[in-house]
């Protein structure tokens, strides 16, 4: 048995290395492996990560036979993976390896092998005799899986779905989309159920789409990925679709994964019939139809998106192309109204938590702050606590009479014209 690692360094594509050293490696390999009848009972095995970056010649019958795909570890092996690297070291009896390898989204077996390590050490050097859970959950608070190093997203896993106020029916939809699949697996196969292929969460600005999101993230036990316009569209970045397609090869290798995007209307816009309407910088079409003939393709096209949801946020889906809004690509389209009376009175307790009021009238706040967004009722708080501030700096409460300065400073950002759009956009959906 010859075992060859690394094999893409060894025998890379030969294009444009005729005459060289790895050409002459190239065709030496290609001989050994099949142009002689003396190879005997030799068995060739070789490994890489970078498959396609391989002479194609080695990979026809005859030379690899075979390609054994060794994939991302699923919750199982995770859980087997970890029982076999902690064998060594001395538990403690409340470790527990099940729920340590489910918070272990996309890690490989290096990166599960570094986790125990990093754990072991730092008992070893709080003079602990056995390693605990706490140990564990520490040492995984600060590991990330090495496949999404480059675009893994840090967390706020701060944000609960309690913290956002009012908005009861469209958190329900979006936990049924994000969770549901999750956390009832074995009951979508039963009914024979596809999971949601794509959210797209639409609303006038500053009304906790961004929010809803962060919700999601922590509580959804999935691989979290973004990608916004300014990275796809980065001067540095080259290929805009090769970037949105590298964004879904690393969902599909870490799912369970969501995939958010954003203001999606600046990365795909809708498409023109018009020739002379289509993009001008004279690329057939512009980038943006490039890409989103890209992510149409990876979200419902030939290659599988299984265990990958989309979610998408903009202030504007009337800019968007009727081919991503159909069921199979965005399956759920949720209107994110703004907050009613009720809802922004829960808003003012939540962005006055920590704040030292007294006797403040939440109600009558919430009363008088009609048209105004989730954003602008936490700048009425942050302008409150200011006013308090600018008064004395020794203060320590903020009053009523705070509040009333902040809202003849901080106006409303939801004007009825543009509240009567997002309603008729929100009946013809």
């Amino acid at each position: 048995m010859l075992f060859l690692d690394e094999l893409d360094v060894i025998c890379p594509v030969r294009e444009g290395n005729a005459g060289g050293t790895t050409t002459r490696l190239v065709g030496q390999l290609l001989t050994l492996m099949d142009g002689l009848e003396g190879r005997g009972n030799i068995v060739v095995i070789g490994a890489t990560n970078r498959p396609n970056t391989i002479d194609p010649a080695l990979r026809r019958p005859g030379r690899f036979d075979r390609e054994i795909a060794v994939g991302v570890p699923n919750v199982d092996q995770r859980h087997d993976i970890l029982r076999v690297l902690a064998s060594g070291l001395p538990l403690d009896a409340d470790v527990d390896l099940g729920s340590v390898a489910r918070a272990c989204l996309g890690f490989v077996g290096a990166d599960l092998a570094a986790l125990v390590r990093d754990a072991a050490w730092a008992a070893l050097r709080a003079g602990a005799s056995v390693v605990t859970q706490a140990f564990l959950e520490n040492a995984l608070a600060h590991a990330q899986p090495s496949i999404l190093r480059d675009s893994i997203v840090k967390l706020d896993r701060t944000v609960r779905w309690d913290d956002i106020g009012g908005l009861e029916e469209v958190q329900k939809r979006v936990r049924r989309a994000v969770e549901w699949p999750i956390v009832h697996r074995d009951a979508f196969k039963r009914l024979g159920l596809r999971a949601p292929r794509g959210v797209l969460l639409y609303g006038p600005p500053g009304c906790s789409k961004t929010t809803l999101v962060k919700a999601m993230a922590a509580s959804a036990g999935a691989t979290f990925l973004s990608l916004s316009g300014a990275a796809i569209y980065s001067p540095f970045v080259g290929d805009a679709e090769a970037t949105v397609r590298e964004l879904f090869a690393r969902g599909r290798s870490a799912a369970p994964s969501v995939l958010f995007f954003d203001e999606i209307d600046a990365i795909v816009s809708r498409r023109s019939f018009n020739s002379s309407d289509s993009g001008s910088d004279g690329g057939g079409g512009g980038v943006q139809e490039r890409v989103l003939s890209t992510l149409l393709n990876e979200m419902d096209g030939i290659e599988s998106a299984e265990g990958i949801l989309v979610v998408a946020a903009t202030n504007r889906p009337d800019m968007l192309d009727a081919a991503l809004l159909r069921p199979g690509r965005f399956d759920e389209i949720i209107y994110v109204p703004p907050p009613d009376e009720r809802a922004r009175e829960a808003i003012f307790s939540i962005h006055t938590r920590k704040m030292k009021c007294d006797q403040v009238n939440l109600a009558a706040l919430a009363a008088a702050t009609e048209h105004y967004s989730g954003a602008d009722i936490e700048n009425v708080c942050r302008e409150a606590a200011m006013n308090a501030l600018r008064a004395s700096v020794t203060s320590t409460q903020v009053t009523q009479a705070h509040f009333d300065a902040a809202l003849d400073t901080v106006p409303a950002s939801l004007p009825p014209a543009i509240l009567s759009q997002y309603q008729l956009l929100s009946t013809s959906s």
